[in-house]
């Protein structure tokens, strides 16, 4: 499964010619194979790369596992570089070509689709799942003590009989048993699989006994509630686990996005723009980088201490050298971004974003 560790391999390379990044979606459940293969070469027809473009042919061809829903290719055969990556979540269809991978949209996928904990619960127990890109994987669960529930009515019960005030009693005990061991069992799951936002399944009556329960620290990465039995299948789980990942980015992004432009309009730690946005990041002052998925311009890079700009200057105002002209200025202040150890969040039609210029920041100072 691709990794942090694999996106910082990607930006570590750096091409002495130049290197094709291409990005193709093949979910089977929206196309055939054949189709798949043909938006392929479609693809490839802009790149005047031969020696890269049947590599990439040769592995689709005959290595591909056409089960997955994405596919990520980056290759440079002149330094015999060549890397593929496969995934359970659809990617768009793009190829880049430079000198150093595209990697928007996986920092993208790894920033939706990463560190995700899953818990179904209800009285007697809960389910226990991780989420990472697109694999839902099914940990062991909790069956606690079987809750009988008292029938209703019984006005001739008798102090001490079940279905009395002590049965109801007796009851609510052992759900209170149940749920503490739960709870006991989900925060060991949380931290062995190092869980960084949870989403919780049931009745509502259920997923409010299990919040309360839980330790603040980890209330506080609840994002996501959803009505679902305990008997639900493995693909209703996936199903309604990549709708609320995707529905709970969203509103975070909106949210930073908002946070960003207020900061900035005050004068506090937040950017707009690309010219102001790529000065903090060459400053180290960048916390959170917004930046819409398809922006892109031309811009300069300082050959001495990388300074990015769209400005055509002759000598760099920090150390005095020169200035190369770049074509994705933008790639690139990504790039810086995550090297300075910030967090990059990839957008996709966020109006506000759009009318700060697609791309902004929440600084560190």
């Amino acid at each position: 499964m691709f990794s942090e560790k694999d996106l910082q391999a990607l930006l570590d390379y750096s091409a002495e010619n130049q290197v094709v990044s291409l990005y193709l979606s093949t979910d089977p459940t929206d196309m055939n194979t054949e189709a798949s293969k043909l938006r392929l070469r479609n693809l490839l027809k802009a790149i005047d790369l031969p020696e890269d473009v049947q590599a990439i042919e040769h592995y689709v061809n005959l290595e591909y596992d056409w089960a997955a829903k994405g596919l990520a290719v980056f290759s440079d055969q002149a330094a015999d570089f060549f890397k593929t990556y496969q995934f359970n979540v659809s990617l768009p269809d793009k190829v880049y070509v430079g000198k150093h991978p595209t990697i928007r949209p996986l920092v993208n996928l790894l920033d939706t689709f990463t560190g995700w904990g899953v818990v179904l619960v209800d009285k007697e127990g809960a389910r226990f799942f991780s989420f990472n890109l697109g694999e839902l994987s099914e940990m062991e669960g909790f069956t606690g003590d079987e809750v009988k529930q008292t029938k209703r009515g019984g006005g001739n019960a008798m102090h001490g009989r079940m279905g009395g005030a002590d049965a109801s009693g007796n009851v609510e005990n052992i759900i209170e048993k149940n749920i503490k061991e739960v709870i006991s069992e989900a925060t060991d799951f949380f931290e062995h699989h190092h869980i960084r936002r949870i989403m919780i399944g049931g009745t509502d009556n259920n997923i409010a006994r299990f919040k309360d329960e839980l330790p603040k620290s980890w209330q506080s990465l609840i994002v996501g509630e959803f009505p679902m039995s305990m008997l639900a299948s493995h693909s209703e789980v996936l199903e309604q686990t990549t709708k609320e990942a995707l529905d709970a980015q969203k509103k975070v992004n909106k949210f930073l996005v908002n946070q960003a432009v207020t900061l900035a309009a005050k004068g506090s730690n937040g950017v707009i723009g690309l010219i102001d946005t790529m000065n903090a990041i060459h400053e180290g002052r960048v916390r959170i980088l917004l930046v819409s998925q398809e922006f892109e311009q031309e811009g300069y890079r300082c050959k001495g201490c990388g300074l990015l700009t769209t400005q055509e200057l002759d000598t760099c105002p920090f150390c005095g050298d020169t200035f190369e002209r770049i074509d994705t200025a933008v790639e690139l202040a990504v790039r810086d971004t995550l090297k300075n150890n910030a967090e990059v969040k990839v957008l996709e039609d966020v109006e506000p974003l759009k009318e700060a210029g697609n791309i902004a920041a929440i600084l560190r100072y």
